[in-house]
């Protein structure tokens, strides 16, 4: 199955919990064109903080969750964008995947 991961930055009390999006493993997470360009995106916005993957299960109580700030600020800059969502269970529409596509895959 494998281990989960959010990008945690300390310095701000922040994750990254990628939520609704198709990848949360180490693989998924670097091989995904769109959370890779998250990781890259908030890493350079948030230079000189300390910041890491961590297991999803280990994760400080209060941090507060930035994945769609970071997915919202990617799209006003014309890197990613958002094409609807998929819901899974019709029965349980929370259950959803965001439909990301990075624009840069276009070039």
């Amino acid at each position: 199955m494998g281990q989960g991961y959010v990008l945690v930055n300390q310095s701000k009390g922040e994750i990254i919990s990628f939520s609704h999006l198709p990848a949360s493993k180490a693989r998924e997470l670097t091989g995904n064109p769109v959370t890779a360009a998250m990781t890259t995106w908030y890493l350079l916005r948030n230079i000189g903080n300390q910041i890491s993957f961590m297991e999803e299960e280990n994760v400080p109580l209060g941090y507060c969750d930035v994945t769609n700030l970071v997915i919202n600020d990617l799209i006003r800059n014309d890197i990613i964008e958002d094409r609807g969502i998929e819901v899974i269970d019709s029965n349980e529409p929370e259950i959803f995947i965001r439909q990301l596509r990075n624009k840069w895959m276009d070039c």
